[in-house]
């Protein structure tokens, strides 16, 4: 049977070598960010067809920000969120086409926009900011999803 040899350490790495916490070296268990930014995830971005800085992409940010604070007042039910996203990430691109609907949600695209109008429809409890905001946001994504060359096939 194989024994170690050596005794356990009875003190801390660092303190065996004290050079070692001065080395500047960066902690891997939390790395820093780099000056420039996460490229990756420009490069996908730029990938997709929309370009970083567009007034496309504020467009997004701003509907998702705004699909969050709904469902986090419970305006919007979790499954209704998983659809207003959905139609929200698709927007910029006129919506999915029927295949992607009848993967993701197994329904046509009239059905999907069906659902959209119910699941942002206000509410009797909605305040008046989030009727608005509700409002407004259903009608950029029916718009965005009916103003295609989109026909179903």
């Amino acid at each position: 049977m194989l024994e170690n040899p050596a005794p356990s350490p009875r003190t801390s790495p660092a303190t065996l070598n004290p050079s070692a916490a001065d080395t500047g070296a960066p902690c891997l268990a939390r790395p820093e960010r780099s000056p420039t930014g996460n490229r990756s995830a420009r490069r996908r971005r730029a990938a997709r067809g929309v370009p970083t800085g567009s007034p496309e992409l504020d467009w997004l940010r701003q509907s998702l920000h705004a699909c969050d604070l709904l469902t986090s007042v419970h305006s919007i039910s979790p499954t209704d969120r998983a659809l207003v996203a959905f139609a929200i990430e698709w927007a910029p691109y006129g919506g999915a086409d029927a295949e992607n609907l009848f993967i993701r949600f197994g329904v046509q695209r009239n059905r999907f926009l069906h659902l959209l109008h119910a699941a942002m429809t206000p509410r009797p409890s909605d305040l008046g900011h989030l009727r608005n905001l509700k409002t407004t946001l259903c009608n950029d994504l029916l718009r965005a999803w009916n103003d295609t060359h989109h026909n179903e096939k």
